[in-house]
């Protein structure tokens, strides 16, 4: 299968890369110029990478951005433009957030060598290194990445309601591309599956944030964490035996520690996840329900197992803002969730107007970019000092 890449650049410096470095029959560039037309195109098409030379085509970085997080693929994205047009650390921080995988951020004036170092993964080594709908990372260098450094956590801050004070943060996973960009969360759990390796990922990234939370003094002492988990996790008999052993090991008590697993990852139908959860909560865990959607039937069929919190999914926020009836359905999720005996988490309060509706709705929790972006932990903790 060709690979397919868009390339958003009104001055044909990179289209004219392409035709004196680039004649692999494998590749497939589709050149647009203007930002109307760019978003056309990626409604209509699906693509593997996505090269934007913002300077000249017009289309801010972080619109694209906005965009490409709503796609329902993953592509690679090489941004290039004036470090004077945009803050490129602020795009950098707003992409990850996404989990966006940014594969390379290049400043104009645009060198060629820049441009073929960061593209010559998709030139030369194909074979192994794809983003998209393929693996980023062979399955060495993945591992190796593993057993490593390659995993970082960053941490997005939670905010209580009552209070008013952040009271945690959601740790997310990152990784260092080759190219020397990052990638996001989504890419590395979808590269993690691919490979089978969705176990150790999950005990690597719950060792890195337990390592992290257990040094953690002062203000930051009693703050709590969520750890994301999958279906693969729940199923491994073990896991909540390695997960409370982990726990032990840096000395992090269970109850500031909030597990997550997403509702539509989760099979109710199966016992050994749910003796999992049973076990895990038993010793103290905190346990979520992520990206809660339209899952009544999950909560009710799960009463002998109680979640303590629902995280409802960011595009119900959105919606409520504009539709009534998405305000009568997250409305009612809320409602549910209390009548359940569980706290409610909002995603996605990007705005004074997101967070003034999770006020009146009475929801608990509020997380997203208003709050706070994922950071880096020394970020984090000054956030909170």
């Amino acid at each position: 299968m060709s690979t397919r890449i868009l390339v958003i650049d009104a001055s044909h410096t990179i289209q004219d890369m392409f035709a004196a470095h680039f004649r692999s029959v494998d590749m497939i560039a589709a050149y647009v110029s203007e930002r109307e037309r760019a978003f056309e195109v990626l409604e209509a098409e699906r693509y593997d990478y996505i090269i934007c030379d913002s300077e000249t085509s017009g289309l801010k970085a972080l619109d694209l951005i906005g965009v490409i997080a709503m796609l329902p693929y993953d592509p690679g994205l090489i941004l290039i433009g004036s470090a004077l047009e945009e803050d490129f650390p602020h795009v950098q921080a707003t992409a990850l957030a996404h989990s966006i995988n940014l594969l390379a951020v290049l400043e104009r004036p645009l060198s060629e060598m820049a441009f073929l170092t960061a593209f010559k993964d998709i030139a030369h080594v194909r074979a192994n290194r794809l983003v998209g709908s393929e693996t980023v990372l062979a399955e060495s260098e993945f591992m190796r990445g593993l057993m490593t450094d390659g995993l970082a956590a960053v941490f997005q801050p939670k905010k209580d309601m009552k209070s008013g004070k952040i009271i945690g943060a959601e740790c997310f996973a990152r990784w260092q591309a080759p190219s020397g960009g990052l990638l996001g969360a989504s890419a590395i759990v979808k590269l993690a599956r691919e490979q089978g390796h969705m176990d150790l990922l999950a005990y690597r990234m719950i060792e890195l944030a337990f390592k992290i939370k257990g040094r953690w003094s002062g203000a930051a002492k009693d703050t709590k964490i969520w750890v994301n988990v999958s279906s693969e996790n729940l199923r491994n008999t073990d896991f909540a035996d390695v997960v409370s052993g982990l726990a032990d090991q840096y000395t992090v008590n269970t109850n500031e520690v909030t597990l997550e697993v997403t509702e539509s990852d989760l099979d109710i139908d199966q016992k050994t996840p749910l003796e999992t959860l049973r076990l895990l909560k038993e010793r103290g865990f905190k346990l979520a329900l992520d990206d809660f959607g339209a899952g009544y039937a999950v909560l009710l069929e799960m009463e002998d197992i109680p979640f303590d919190e629902v995280v409802i999914d960011r595009k119900f926020l959105a919606r409520a803002l504009k539709d009534a009836s998405a305000h009568t359905i997250l409305e009612s999720a809320i409602s549910l969730a209390h009548k359940l005996d569980m706290a409610c988490t909002l995603e996605g309060v990007e705005s004074n107007d997101h967070l003034q509706l999770v006020n009146i709705l009475g929801a608990d929790y509020a997380q997203g970019f208003l709050i706070g972006k994922p950071m880096a932990e020394e970020d984090f903790l000054s956030s909170i000092a």
